[in-house]
């Protein structure tokens, strides 16, 4: 099998699987290494197929089986400090989310969407440096650190390990009643 061909079945299987799979999974039943699996994902990557690193393996986006959950959760930030929001969305990441954007409601600039597609304490790491390098404040400032996160999970197991980490930051703030599930991400991208 050459690289073309292995790249494609790649594709293939994580096309039919629901729930991520892992690297080394996946080097199995291609039959090389978990060094080559993540040198095909990347280049997949490049060329724009939209594979998500997750906690639990790689997935395709918008594959996630019949289990999956998508959420807006509320937080409230105390500090507004980097190092608070880096623990907000490490507790996110590191259970098994993806904050597909943060939302604002604010009294002047009404409702506010933020795309941030943060997927790994990488993607956490990188967005920090990026705002700390703008010498702007977290714009969570404007509303109090009051804000939502739209995070999606494969399960509602997942959700549920985010809100108890995020509760026990003291982050977390109870929703409205039937106001968190979120039926669809399509719109928001």
């Amino acid at each position: 099998m050459n690289n073309q061909m292995r790249r494609e079945k790649l594709l293939e299987i994580l096309r039919n699987e629901a729930a991520p799979i892992t690297g080394v999974e996946l080097s199995k039943r291609l039959k090389v290494t978990r060094q080559i699996i993540v040198g095909d994902v990347a280049l997949l990557r490049s060329s724009g197929r939209p594979i998500m690193s997750t906690a639990r393996g790689y997935i395709l986006e918008g594959n996630v089986g019949q289990k999956g959950c998508n959420r807006q959760i509320a937080c409230q930030g105390k500090t507004q400090e980097e190092k608070e929001l880096q623990q907000e969305m490490d507790a996110v990441v590191d259970n098994g989310g993806v904050i597909h954007y943060l939302q604002l409601n604010t009294p002047v600039y009404g409702e506010l969407c933020i795309p941030l597609n943060i997927r790994s304490r990488r993607d956490v790491r990188q967005y920090l440096e990026k705002v700390k390098e703008s010498g702007n404040p977290f714009i969570t400032v404007i509303t109090g650190g009051y804000h939502q996160l739209c995070v999606e999970t494969h399960s509602t197991d997942e959700m549920e390990a985010i809100e108890e980490s995020l509760d026990a930051l003291g982050m977390l703030v109870p929703m409205a009643e039937g106001s968190e599930d979120v039926s669809t991400l399509e719109n928001m991208d």
